[in-house]
């Protein structure tokens, strides 16, 4: 069995043997999964990718004087590269989009190719949720950027261990951006995560082809819908497969039972206060530079410095 299967299903295994069922939120990305994504954050209810650029449009106008010398930007979970477009400019030498989705970002780093012939790109894939290392790029000054807030799809302290990690794998006086989505009006944040066109709902159903596509299991994606809703005691929106039927299959030879309205969840996504996010930075070692936010104070990008 290949290494990413193997990593598959033990993460499947272990998580539908739980009383509270889950599914890490990462396997949602194959090509057609990254495609629906895109779909979302082009939805009216969706702010945050819309609130998120128009904080980079003012970035991209002060990150030239930000910075000294030759630059290398790094971007965790780049998925279409659209984002990281509004701040290139001549300075950045390297490019290296990290995906788990490598076959997505290889097609989506083409059109940046064209536009930018002299900028040298790596497409490497990568599963930020585990260690990994950043490619190392003598005499640059490293720029890390993890926008989208995909900081928040953490569970249980792990995004401290995550921000450990990028601090640890690109030295001393380099840089982390991260996008974070802060707490608002609970029907603002559950319309963003139930758009009215069902592309989040198609978006989190796929999840059940892949894991039948891949091991066979015979699952009905007819027999599951999807929900979405705020936890408003973990601040956090939730997301659910929930079950219309009892069902079981096989993974792996042991058998697994879902009951009817059983939920499954696939997407934890934390919401965040300017203070909460700052203490979290200073526990992980990170410096705070400084933030900024959109002109409804919705969303926040801040600027760590390792």
């Amino acid at each position: 069995m290949k290494k990413d299967k193997k990593i598959f299903l033990n993460e499947l295994k272990s998580g539908l043997s739980k009383n509270n069922k889950t599914i890490p939120s990462k396997f949602h990305y194959d090509l057609l999964g990254s495609k629906y994504f895109e779909k979302i954050t082009q939805q009216k209810e969706y702010y945050l990718t819309k609130k998120e650029k128009e904080i980079l449009k003012k970035l991209s106008k002060k990150i030239p004087s930000m910075f000294t010398g030759t630059l290398s930007f790094i971007e965790l979970g780049s998925g279409a590269a659209d984002k990281i477009k509004i701040l290139l400019n001549k300075r950045v030498k390297f490019y290296i989009p990290l995906d788990i989705s490598l076959d997505f970002v290889k097609s989506s780093v083409l059109k940046l190719k064209k536009q930018y012939p002299k900028l040298k790109i790596k497409p490497i894939k990568i599963d930020y949720s585990k260690p990994f290392k950043i490619p190392k790029f003598k005499r640059t000054t490293k720029i890390c950027f993890f926008l989208g807030s995909s900081i928040g799809n953490f569970h249980n302290n792990q995004e401290v261990n995550f921000l450990k990690n990028i601090r640890k794998s690109i030295g001393k006086n380099n840089y982390l951006f991260v996008g974070v989505d802060l707490i608002k009006n609970k029907k603002i944040l559950e319309k963003a995560y139930n758009d009215k066109k069902g592309y989040t709902a198609k978006f989190s159903l796929n999840l059940i082809n892949i894991i039948n596509r891949t091991f066979n299991t015979g699952l009905n994606i007819k027999n599951f819908y999807y929900k979405g809703k705020f936890n408003n005691r973990l601040k956090c929106i939730e997301g659910f497969l929930v079950s219309k039927i009892n069902q079981s299959f096989f993974l792996d030879k042991k058998k697994f039972f879902l009951k009817k309205n059983e939920d499954i969840q696939v997407e934890v996504s934390n919401k965040f206060t300017i203070k909460s996010f700052i203490r979290l930075s200073r526990v992980a070692k990170w410096k705070v530079e400084d933030y900024w936010l959109d002109n409804r104070k919705y969303f926040a990008i801040f600027l760590l410095k390792s």
